[in-house]
């Protein structure tokens, strides 16, 4: 089987959108016993969140010297990502659970079907996830959940019950890493949860 990999699509966030995501990384590193000794210190990736921070609202408004500022923070922070990409590939050895553990994103391995039952997509609005389910005869119902880490045991939040197989959840946080499930309903009573998603909200 093919191993996964960390992918650098940071690269491609929103200067907020990628302030949040180190500051994630950081989070779910910290204390992590995969990663005991990262190659980049977790106050440098602080650091250089908080400097691209206050860079990015200096910017906001602001000439020609402060956006360039502002792009330089972004790519100091950017490289300090990088650089720990590279200690996550190296402890994980393209184990998925454990990259998704230190906040990173992974490759998909092949996926086995062509259609997929459980589809995770961004909606239209900020912080908005479209939830859709391949439809199952007999269901009556649907219950959607979600959770922000279950590989630390956090615990699933109902995010509600509808009578179709899509589902719409709003006002999650924009940058955030969210896993999602789902579970039919029928007249038997309510089936397993189906395999979680992973999706970070735009």
């Amino acid at each position: 089987m093919k191993k996964v990999k960390v992918i650098l699509n940071f690269i491609r966030y929103t200067a907020t959108q990628l302030i949040e995501f180190a500051r994630n990384t950081v989070i779910k590193m910290t204390g992590n016993p995969l990663f005991t000794t990262p190659d980049v210190a977790m106050a440098q990736i602080t650091t250089a969140a908080a400097l691209l921070e206050t860079k990015y609202n200096a910017s906001r408004g602001g000439g020609k010297q402060q956006t360039a500022d502002m792009h330089q923070a972004r790519k100091a922070l950017e490289e300090l990502l990088r650089k720990q990409v590279l200690y996550v590939e190296r402890i994980t050895m393209g184990n998925e659970s454990m990259i998704l553990s230190s906040g990173f994103d992974c490759s998909k391995q092949p996926a086995p079907a062509l259609h997929p039952e459980f589809k995770v997509m961004n909606g239209e609005k900020e912080g908005e996830i479209i939830l859709k389910h391949k439809a199952v005869k007999g269901a009556k119902a649907w219950a959607w959940q979600h959770c922000t880490n279950p590989i630390a045991s956090e615990k699933w939040i109902l995010a509600g019950i509808s009578t179709q197989s899509v589902f719409t959840i709003k006002d999650l946080m924009p940058g955030g890493k969210y896993w999602f499930r789902a579970s039919h309903i029928t007249i038997e009573g309510q089936s397993e949860w189906c395999d979680p998603a992973v999706k970070i909200v735009l």
